[in-house]
């Protein structure tokens, strides 16, 4: 599919970008593709159940043509190479889907200290909505200025915490220092690894549904002969970086999944086989 386009970031924006570890509302398509994929996405769900909910948690573009698209939308890969440079990886995608009226909440974390990211490797999110993302349906929600370092993190075991570790930031964090992350379906957002971020519960008949694309540039190990995989989604590789992953022909073709069942043991471990 074709997607409305926005270019390559501004000077300015790319110093906000860095200033602030966020940025928003870009371009990513228009509301129509938006709707497109989302129709995808139900339908998907309606026929897998619970199997097609844990496979959109993860690496998606493995198994569904349609999602490996959506990890290379034009403006967003233009977008993200403004700040990481021509070569891209896709490290991986996940749909955070949120239910109308759904008590579940993020706590406020660091994604980098959680997310098995590989030393020396540096990643920007970009969160593109399929639907709404608004105050009240639990929108994402960041803390200007937080992504210099990383911050200690506790654990607790608080059920309404849709973090998979139950992982908080263990400083408090005024709520009235964050910005609301409200995004249009067709729109999405870029933050840093290590900026503070989260969301609230939701207060609305409408779903919050969006997709975040980890993307990563290559650069040089400091062993070598990885075996851990990545989509390279635009320009080369020049280090080895990763294993590139192959692009899925048909959707749930057997042996697309049986690989990302593999890639996923391989990178959570026991994690990912409860």
């Amino acid at each position: 599919m074709t997607t409305a386009t926005t270019g390559t970031l501004s000077p300015g924006q790319v110093d906000g970008y860095r200033q602030n570890g966020f940025l928003f509302p870009l371009d990513a398509m228009t509301a129509d593709q938006a709707a497109f994929y989302r129709a995808k996405l139900e339908a998907f769900e309606a026929e897998y159940g619970e199997r097609g909910s844990a496979i959109l948690r993860s690496k998606a573009h493995l198994v569904l043509p349609w999602v490996n698209e959506l990890i290379r939308l034009e403006p967003v890969l233009d977008a993200v190479e403004s700040v990481l440079g021509p070569d891209l990886y896709c490290w991986g995608s996940s749909f955070f889907i949120k239910n109308p009226h759904h008590p579940g909440y993020v706590a406020w974390h660091q994604d980098a200290p959680f997310s098995s990211i590989p030393k020396g490797g540096e990643i920007i999110t970009a969160w593109i909505a399929l639907a709404p993302s608004i105050v009240e349906n639990g929108c994402l929600k960041v803390v200007a200025g937080t992504h210099t370092k990383e911050a200690e993190h506790t654990f607790n075991s608080d059920g309404s915490n849709m973090l998979s570790q139950g992982q908080e930031i263990a400083v408090e964090v005024d709520e009235n220092d964050a910005t609301l992350i409200q995004l249009r379906p067709g729109q999405f957002s870029l933050h840093h690894q290590f900026i503070f971020h989260g969301s609230g519960p939701s207060h609305s008949d409408e779903r919050r549904i969006g997709i975040a694309v980890r993307y990563m540039k290559p650069f040089e190990r400091e062993e070598e002969g990885t075996t851990e995989t990545a989509a390279l989604v635009r320009g080369s590789d020049p280090y080895g970086t990763f294993v590139p992953e192959p692009v899925p022909t048909a959707d749930m073709a057997p042996e697309s999944v049986a690989y990302l069942d593999e890639q996923l043991v391989s990178r959570h471990g026991d994690r990912y086989r409860k």
